[in-house]
């Protein structure tokens, strides 16, 4: 989903428009746009089935989280909605007045839609099997993570007393970022982490979560993407020079001036709307309708030159995802590369990326990492690509990453969301005057962040379901910060 860092309109259950097909379904009339009530429950579908089944939820965890009552909109239209859950078969099954979507779990590549023309039992047996089923002798990750120290794993040595940061008030940030002032607009706050020094000098769960739950990231997955294309272009796979691999553009085509850093810049002037309440918006259809996700912004024109316009665009995430799995001689390779090449050298045995029902990685919105894992991601780029004494991904494409592409006023690199100052000390302002200019910060729907804080060492991750008001992050940087000694 939505990944930019401005006020945004929450993704409610069903979107506004949708209310006359539910009116209609009521009173027995034919519904407005039985298609567009077709995402509502794919939605549904796709998001509980990822709790359940990736996340190791119950689903009443998620009716009264995911789908709680809290706009006005979502109190109408909660009664209406309903979930079979079928644990023997792994899938789960939403149902609104005349419509239903099925969700189901792979082993490899977490839950997928289930829809026309795509088989899923056939994608299920394509997936990759778990680390320890691997067969080649070479687990993911060797070490048993309980018995290693952090930050390859999971056990939490003593702190050192002259650590330089007043751990309590880092706790009392963390009180006040868990703290419900408002329960008719309730946070949500699922997990926090703060990591100082490559220490974690702090963390703590909403009841019902640990250390050992799977939290979606939305569009924090983007900066995923953009760290596995940076590798394959360290591999040589990858050309950023290169046209790029899009069967849908003829040859004479005009998108076919694009290349891989306009897409990533999010300035390919590629026609997009990220809106997730219009009722013809192409990131609808993208995720909930369509079962090869990038072919929605392939087939977009051009509508602007290159470089000119930043349109943050999850459709163009996907599009890279898709050009990437087009460098791998198999599936199975390409499936593998998060877990190998990203998530096994920071320490992060679980995590993954789920695909569309055509088998792309979904790198616009589908990662799934523990508290623990989003901020060892956190450590990445706050240190230039380098973990536990390990180059993982090229610091010179972390530093590229870190640099604002023209067109975005200063706020977005190579997928990475930035705070840099766009004119020195001209008219358009940082987007968090409040924050230092060096911040790199993961932003994804419903309020989950990763800030990276390079000049004080320090990374905050922040994950929850805030659905109707503001996460207060902001606030609890500020008062992390407000904690290290200077």
């Amino acid at each position: 989903m939505t990944g930019m860092p401005a006020p945004r309109t929450p993704l409610p259950l069903v979107p506004l428009w949708l209310l006359p097909a539910v009116a209609c379904a009521q009173t027995g009339r034919p519904p407005i746009d039985p298609a567009m009530l077709q995402v509502g429950a794919a939605y549904a579908a796709k998001v509980a089935a990822s709790a359940v089944f990736v996340s190791g939820r119950s689903i009443e965890s998620v009716k009264a989280e995911e789908f709680a009552p809290v706009t006005e909109l979502d109190k109408v239209l909660a009664p209406l909605l309903r979930f079979e859950v079928d644990r023997e078969n792994r899938k789960v099954t939403a149902i609104l007045p005349l419509v239903r979507a099925t969700a189901l779990a792979t082993d490899g590549l977490g839950c997928v839609l289930a829809m026309p023309g795509c088989d899923p039992d056939e994608l299920r047996a394509r997936a990759p099997a778990p680390p320890a089923a691997r067969g080649d002798g070479e687990p993911a990750a060797a070490a048993d993570p309980e018995t290693t120290d952090w930050p390859l794993g999971e056990r939490l040595p003593p702190l050192p007393q002259d650590l330089g940061i007043d751990r309590a008030a880092v706790e009392r940030a963390l009180d006040a970022a868990f703290a419900e002032t408002d329960p008719d607009r309730p946070r949500v706050t699922r997990a926090i982490g703060v990591v100082y020094r490559g220490r974690l000098v702090a963390e703590r769960y909403r009841a019902g979560y640990d250390r050992h739950t799977l939290l979606p990231g939305w569009s924090m997955t983007k900066t995923l993407l953009g760290a596995l294309v940076g590798m394959r272009v360290a591999d040589g796979a990858l050309d950023l020079d290169a046209p790029l691999d899009v069967p849908e553009w003829p040859v004479d085509d005009p998108r076919r001036v694009l290349r891989l850093p306009d897409l990533l810049a999010m300035q390919s002037g590629l026609q997009w709307s990220e809106s997730y309440t219009d009722p013809g918006g192409v990131a609808l259809r993208m995720l909930f309708l369509s079962p090869d996700h990038a072919a929605v912004q392939a087939e977009q024109p051009i509508v602007a030159p290159a470089g000119e316009r930043f349109v943050y665009s999850s459709g163009t995430t996907n599009l890279v995802s898709r050009i990437l799995r087009g460098t791998f001689a198999s599936d199975a390779e390409y499936w593998a590369y998060p877990r190998d090449r990203l998530f096994a050298p920071l320490g992060i045995h679980r995590g993954l990326i789920e695909a569309d029902p055509n088998g792309t990685l979904v790198g616009s919105s589908y990662g799934f990492l523990t508290a623990r894992d989003w901020a060892r991601i956190g450590m990445l780029f706050a240190d230039d690509g380098a973990f536990a004494g390990r180059q993982v991904v090229p610091a010179e494409w972390i530093r590229r990453s870190a640099t604002p592409g023209p067109a975005s006023a200063g706020r977005f690199g190579y997928h990475l969301w930035l705070n840099v100052d766009p004119d020195g000390d001209g008219p358009k302002p940082r987007n968090w005057p409040e924050l230092p200019t060096d911040l790199r910060h993961l932003d994804g729907h419903e309020g989950q962040f990763v800030f990276a804080l390079p000049s004080e060492q320090l990374v905050i991750a922040r994950l929850g379901c805030t659905k109707a008001s503001g996460s207060g992050v902001t606030a609890l940087v500020q008062q992390v910060l407000g904690a290290i000694d200077r």
